[in-house]
């Protein structure tokens, strides 16, 4: 089981996690979805033992407008408490969580970057970009902060074209992170299929 922690104000009505959805519905992945830190924290009490691996989805939140980010009531504070033994993906506000949460730094950009870009992939030998035969691929993004700093542990392995950090992994505890969208084109869904099988391994 998967369990989505989702950032979005209104899961229904949200531009990308319904597709994100789709990603796990289309490999037949069970999955259980928590909006809120106390449905998160129930879920990682009642099934801890099921859950395989969990996803931070995106989000319309700024994270560098926020004053703390337990003021987020849609983060992993609880995660970073309980330290669950699973992999751990994050995309766009939730990519921007995990490098928050574990030490890193945020901050606002001069103008919102939306649309289609390219990036370049640092480190093709890792897991996550497994099938993905191109070290540049075309990816869809949508964020008005950026990760100026990574956390303690964790490499770079993907940046734009202006040198911003758009991909990181903690080999070790299986964590990565990533600014765009994987589940946002076709030529890089390959992104959350790879990381469903991690979960399974």
């Amino acid at each position: 089981m998967i369990l989505l922690i989702d950032n979005t104000k209104n899961i229904e009505g949200a531009f990308m996690t319904p597709k994100l959805l789709a990603c796990l519905e289309a490999k037949g992945v069970s999955f259980i979805v928590a909006s809120t830190r106390t449905e998160v924290n129930d879920i990682l009490e009642t099934h801890k033992s099921a859950i395989k691996g969990i996803i931070l989805s995106g989000g319309p939140l700024c994270l560098s407008e926020e004053l703390t980010i337990s003021l987020i009531n849609k983060n992993i504070a609880v995660l970073l408490l309980r330290r669950p033994q699973v992999p751990i993906l994050g995309i766009c506000f939730g990519f921007q969580l995990l490098v928050a949460s574990y030490g890193g730094n945020i901050v606002s950009m001069e103008k919102e970057s939306k649309g289609i870009k390219k990036i370049q992939i640092l480190s093709n030998k890792s897991l996550i970009f497994k099938k993905i035969k191109t070290t540049t691929i075309e990816v869809f993004q949508s964020h008005k902060d950026k990760v100026k700093e990574v956390p303690p542990h964790f490499e770079i392995i993907a940046i734009d074209d202006e040198n911003i950090i758009q991909g990181i992994e903690n080999k070790k505890h299986k964590i990565w992170g990533f600014q765009f969208h994987p589940e946002g084109l076709d030529s890089t869904v390959q992104i959350i299929y790879n990381f469903l099988e991690i979960c399974c391994m």
